[in-house]
Formats: structure tokens, C-alpha cells, sequence
């Protein structure tokens, strides 16, 4: 899976970017494997990951899973603490919201694409947390795609905690196993989705303001320099 990472990367790298009105555009159904197709081996072991989780998830998992389902920058408080907050933060909650609304735009056009059933619509055996819009499919996971993408923007600002950050991004990604709500694959299509959004993020020049101020209140409220260090960065 680290190859078909790098392979993707060094793909999109030749794309050009092509701006529309939030972001520059992605084309992910270009650069994701697809999903196990119905019936396969792949498929059948998907599926078994979802029931393996199903039948070991504890109540404290469950909550921590139900409270994960909400789409915000913020759910990393576990890693920067108490005053990682919307109210403290405007700068850095009005980019990330920034960055929801783009992500949600590329994931909504590859899940069309794929058109991959969710796990309860395959096994009866599945138990889901939450109903999900029928519309809404499966693959790849939009909430992974989401976490993913801000840990790499949060990593950029603040590579002082980048393991941690991306800890608990696995964390918010598996969440999506224990609702029910996604397989396995669609938890790995969006840990490379939303490294390569993140990726792109980072690199075009209309969002640099934006990122650049959210960066300097993140790290003033994190009583961190200015800009990190050379080893920080490492």
C-alpha cells in the first residue's frame, strides 16, 4: 500500500491544478485503486473487518466513535488541548471550514463515480451507529478523506506534533469502522485521498493567506515561535 501511495503522489504531481471556486480541482477517481468488487475475496474480507470490529467495540468506543461522526478541525483538541477552540481560534476555524467545504466537494464527486454500497446494504449482519443518506456512498471515506487532509495541514503548522496529529487522525479514521459505516478499504482510500488534497492545499497560492494566518494564531495559541524549527520540521 506505501507504493500505490507513492505512485499516486508521484502522479498527481504531473497534474496540473485547476482551480475552481473553493480549491483546486482532483481527480481522484484517477489516482484511488478501486473498491473490492462485489463477491470477490477482497470484498469478503472488507466485510469481515467490519464484523470483527463490530463484535469487540465497547461502550467508551462507541461514544468516542459517535462523538467523532462531527466534520471539524476542532475533534483534534485531544491533541492541542482545551483551548483548541472555534471561539479562541477564528482564523483557524474559518480555514478549516474552508477546507470541510472542499473536501466535501471532492469526495462527493469520486463516491458518485465509484457508486460502492455501504456494508449494510451487502450483510444484514452489519449493526450501523447512524443511518447515512442513501445517496452517500461508501468509497472512499469521507470523514477518513477529512482527517487526513487536516492532519497534514495541521502537521505543516505544527510538525512539533505532527505524530500525534496523525495518531489521531488513524484514530477518527477508524471511527468509521466502529459506526458500521464504512469498510476497512474506504478508511485507506481516504487516508490517501485527503493526503493528496492536503498536498494540493498546501500548495496553491489560494490559500496561502488563509493558511498563513490560521498557522501563526494556531501556533501564538500554542506559545510556540513564530515558525517552527529545523528539527521540528523533521
Amino acid at each position: 500500500m506505501k507504493r500505490t501511495a507513492l505512485l499516486m503522489l508521484t502522479l498527481l504531481i504531473g497534474q496540473p491544478a485547476l482551480a475552481d471556486g473553493n480549491g483546486p480541482a482532483v481527480d481522484l477517481a484517477a489516482l484511488l485503486p478501486p473498491p473490492p468488487a462485489a463477491g470477490s475475496p477482497a470484498a469478503r474480507r472488507d466485510l469481515q473487518g467490519v464484523l470483527a470490529v463490530q463484535a469487540h467495540r465497547t461502550p467508551a468506543e462507541i461514544a468516542a466513535a459517535q462523538a467523532d461522526r462531527l466534520h471539524s478541525v476542532f475533534r483534534y483538541a485531544d491533541v492541542f488541548g482545551a483551548s483548541f477552540t472555534p471561539q479562541q481560534l477564528p482564523r483557524t476555524a474559518a480555514f478549516f471550514a474552508r477546507v470541510v467545504a472542499y473536501d466535501k466537494g471532492e469526495v462527493k464527486t469520486v463516491k458518485a463515480f465509484w457508486h460502492h454500497p455501504r456494508p449494510v446494504l451487502v450483510s444484514h449482519a452489519v449493526h450501523p451507529l447512524s443511518q447515512e443518506q442513501p445517496d452517500d456512498w461508501s468509497y472512499p471515506s469521507g470523514h477518513s478523506t477529512l482527517g487526513y487532509t487536516e492532519a497534514v495541514l495541521l502537521a505543516n503548522m505544527v510538525p512539533e506534533r505532527r505524530a500525534a496529529i496523525f495518531t489521531r487522525a488513524d484514530l477518527y479514521a477508524h471511527h468509521r469502522i466502529v459506526m458500521g459505516v464504512h469498510y476497512p478499504s474506504d478508511v485507506e482510500a481516504g487516508r490517501l485521498a485527503g493526503t493528496v488534497l492536503g498536498g494540493r492545499l498546501l500548495d496553491d497560492p489560494a490559500w496561502q493567506a488563509d493558511y498563513a494566518a490560521a498557522r501563526a494564531e494556531l501556533r501564538k495559541a500554542l506559545a510556540l515561535p513564530d515558525a517552527p524549527t529545523i528539527a521540528a520540521a523533521r
